[in-house]
């Protein structure tokens, strides 16, 4: 466990955005993690549980509280537990070494979300997916404290939508994962463990080809938007081969909306247009400021509301 105060938040953010935390809690431990929230609701201070720090942004003045970061618990026979074809993982540990795992032993279902950074509790509060893979169809039950007691949350209790959960909405501590998965591939693949793993290497090896091993943004920061949500008039204005998955790519919205900006310290990355980087000087302050320009634009091209996929501390 560390606990330290005044703590540089842009430290543990890949955004590398943020001022210092009053109070930080760093533990892989469930049980340090809950005590650290009842300290700070017995003394009355806020809190708030961070993951991975891949998809969150602070202010710029910090937070006025505890940030309880759960993170780095290592995968052992002893907390990765299987169970025919599901398996139960801790929340702080590495989604991308989970995955990896998880293939490793002939289950299916994770491989195309390789080398999403972030750990498994941030995984799944985000609703992260990949090429039609996201974690909320995997679901079985997810293990939470609500401040007052530990229970267990069915899927059916939980709903997942693109990009969002009900844990969004919640400033509840994701303990561990339950997610029901199948043994091995599709008939044709014969559910070999060396092509899973295959698949799972090519994916990593692609996202990173593109985006780096440790890109200083949060990933894809609006969400890509539900063809459903869009209307007729205004899908006719749209490029038809940029519908992919039933989305309409939010990169192409942005790019036929406005120029490659940049604001201070942060600009719209030369390989995504959905991509906002840090160049090392950027604040949260040029952050929002350009993400409102980007909005206001797309809104005029298109008349869509753009909705950030990336959470604001405020």
């Amino acid at each position: 466990m560390i606990l330290k105060s005044n703590f540089p938040l842009s430290t543990i953010t890949t955004f590398q955005l943020g001022g210092p935390a009053k109070l930080y809690l760093k533990t892989a431990l469930p049980e340090e993690a809950i005590a650290g929230i009842l300290s700070a609701r017995e003394s009355g201070l806020k809190y708030i549980v961070l993951s991975g720090g891949s998809n969150v942004v602070f202010q710029d003045k910090g937070f006025d509280g505890l940030v309880i970061h759960f993170t780095g618990a290592k995968l052992t026979s002893k907390n990765l537990e299987v169970l025919g074809a599901k398996v139960i993982l801790p929340a702080s540990a590495n989604w991308h070494e989970a995955v990896k795992k998880i293939s490793a032993l002939g289950l299916a279902g994770l491989e195309k979300m390789s080398a999403i950074p972030g750990n498994v509790g941030g995984v799944v509060v985000g609703n992260a997916g990949a090429y039609e893979q996201f974690i909320g169809d995997k679901i079985d039950w997810v293990e939470i404290f609500d401040g007052k007691e530990i229970r267990k949350i069915k899927k059916a209790s939980c709903p997942f939508g693109y990009r969002d959960s009900i844990f969004k909405k919640k400033n509840w501590l994701v303990l561990r994962v339950c997610l029901k998965l199948k043994k091995g591939l599709p008939a044709n693949l014969a559910g070999d463990k060396v092509k899973l793993l295959k698949e799972v290497n090519e994916i990593a090896k692609l996202r990173w080809q593109k985006f780096g091993c440790h890109p200083t943004c949060a990933g894809s920061f609006f969400k890509n938007i539900e063809l459903k949500k869009v209307p007729k008039k205004i899908l006719a204005k749209i490029d038809q081969t940029k519908i992919i998955e039933n989305k309409v790519s939010v990169g192409y919205l942005i790019g036929e909306s406005v120029p490659k900006l940049k604001l201070g310290g942060i600009y719209i990355a030369s390989f995504h247009n959905n991509f906002l980087m840090n160049d090392g000087t950027g604040t949260t302050r040029d952050l929002i400021k350009l993400a409102g320009k980007i909005k206001q634009a797309v809104k005029k091209k298109f008349g869509i509301e753009l909705e950030e996929e990336v959470r604001y501390i405020l």
